[in-house]
């Protein structure tokens, strides 16, 4: 597969991983630039054909020029944005990517392993991939291959957060095919100590105008938590997607909900959002995790060349992801 000569002149701008790191939050943040020309958040085209989550349209069945069809309209110079998390763990994306697109600018955003995997079980029970009733400890047993196995949807990516938290497997095809300089590796815990220098770090990266974000709100989307109804919290996802689709196009209509966002959440919240619960689990668990991710940091650490900003030591980081009191989009 070459490029297509129909993508000539345009340049295209990925959220390619993690999930669970604020990507939600990020794509919402990026996609109101004027020098962005944003697709739906996850348009998951460009993952395997056999990859456990649905799309609209994907390469291997619609063609890769399908792909510009994603995108609303806007000037050719301007960046295609479009974030799908799951890129980073779909075997053949990164070959396909780098066959198919002449410019591309990737961001990843990484996550302290364990504090990304409490958040996927509580996102897994709030949409229903995972039995509500499922506890922490079981749900690693089955990711271990030790417990009970359920009866659908086993090959969700719920059931990989273990083993995907070991990101220098997943990165490493990126950074051997791509330029380094179209790679930009970023982490959740920055996004949440000051999101204003963390988005002028990609704007400087992408090289768009940081004046964007300097008098920028920046409200947490997608937070992560437990809820009283996952009916409910579903159906408030369904309508917050459906009217995202409506006024894509419609940039005064867009800058209208957006304003309005902040009230409409609020008391979404305040009906259906349990906070300060923290997940139970067993020592054992504890001492597996802390064992499991024990060589990841170093790992990253050389192959990224930067300092972590997660603690050093994985036990005592436990009990900082217990509670996740203060998680900031963790979409």
């Amino acid at each position: 597969m070459k490029s297509s000569a129909k993508f000539s002149g345009y340049r295209f701008l990925i959220i390619g991983g993690t999930s669970k790191a604020g990507t939600t939050s990020v794509f919402t943040y990026l996609a109101g630039h004027p020098q962005i020309c944003p697709a739906e958040k996850e348009t998951r085209f460009f993952l395997d054909a056999d990859y456990p989550l649905p799309s609209k349209k994907r390469y291997q069945r619609d063609g890769q020029e399908k792909y510009l069809s994603l995108f609303g309209s806007g000037p050719q110079e301007s960046w295609r944005f479009e974030a799908t998390p799951d890129y980073l763990y779909s075997a053949n994306t990164p070959h396909v990517i780098h066959e198919t697109l002449a410019s591309v600018h990737f961001i990843f955003i990484l996550r302290e392993p364990i504090s990304r995997l409490l958040s996927w079980y509580r996102f897994a029970r709030k949409r229903g991939v995972i039995p509500y009733d499922l506890t922490f400890d079981d749900y690693i047993c089955i990711q271990q291959g030790n417990g009970t196995s359920l009866p659908r949807e086993r090959d969700h990516p719920a059931f990989h957060a273990l083993e995907q938290g070991r990101y220098s497997v997943y990165l490493r095809p990126y950074l051997e095919l791509f330029d380094k300089r179209v790679v930009h590796i970023a982490f959740y815990e920055d996004l949440q100590r000051d999101p204003l220098v963390f988005m002028t770090s990609i704007c400087h990266s992408v090289g768009i105008d940081t004046a964007y974000f300097q008098e920028y709100r920046f409200d947490v989307v997608n937070k992560g938590s437990d809820v009283r109804s996952p009916g409910l919290h579903k159906a408030y996802l369904e309508s917050q997607e459906r009217i995202h689709k409506l006024v894509r196009n419609m940039p005064v209509l867009r800058l209208l909900l957006r304003r309005l966002r902040p009230n409409v959440t609020a008391t979404y919240e305040k009906l259906n959002v349990i906070r300060g619960k923290n997940v139970a689990m067993s020592n054992a668990t504890k001492d597996f995790m802390a064992s499991y991710y024990e060589e990841e940091p170093a790992k990253l650490r050389e192959m990224l060349g930067v300092e972590l900003p997660w603690p050093s030591n994985r036990r005592s980081g436990l009990s900082e992801a217990g509670s996740e009191l203060s998680e900031h989009g963790a979409g």
